[in-house]
């Protein structure tokens, strides 16, 4: 048994101990709910609030918008957004980008589990 077998015996192979001998891509994988949307914002800021202000009411299916859709982005407050974020990110980009990171959010609220239940509950 080599030194890296022992160490995945042990409980003691490390992110190093990964990185050297393999293993960075073995086991679960976790991506955020929110991932498109900050990749997105990272590229240009008006785009991720967009994707943040319709997010609920796209569709699955062809056309993947409706009247809802362009109702709920020319609200008064989510048009201000979109126009306060353009500004923005006229600004030198960062400021934009702050802004719209700042603003993405998780809807669903945050889960809380108890570990002697193992039991999980949403939080709004």
């Amino acid at each position: 048994m080599d030194a890296a077998e022992q160490d995945i015996y042990n409980g003691e192979y490390n992110l190093v101990s990964k990185i050297l001998y393999g293993g960075v891509f073995s086991g679960a994988i976790v991506i955020p709910t929110n991932f498109v949307k900050i990749i997105l914002s990272i590229i240009f800021p008006p785009l991720g609030t967009l994707l943040n202000i319709i997010a609920d009411e796209l569709f699955d299916e062809f056309p993947y918008i409706s009247w809802k859709t362009l109702m709920k982005l020319f609200d008064i407050t989510n048009f201000n957004r979109i126009i306060y974020t353009f500004i923005l990110t006229s600004l030198f980009y960062v400021p934009g980008l702050v802004y719209t990171l700042a603003h993405i959010t998780n809807d669903h609220g945050t889960m809380k589990c108890d570990q002697a239940t193992n039991k999980c509950v949403i939080i709004k």
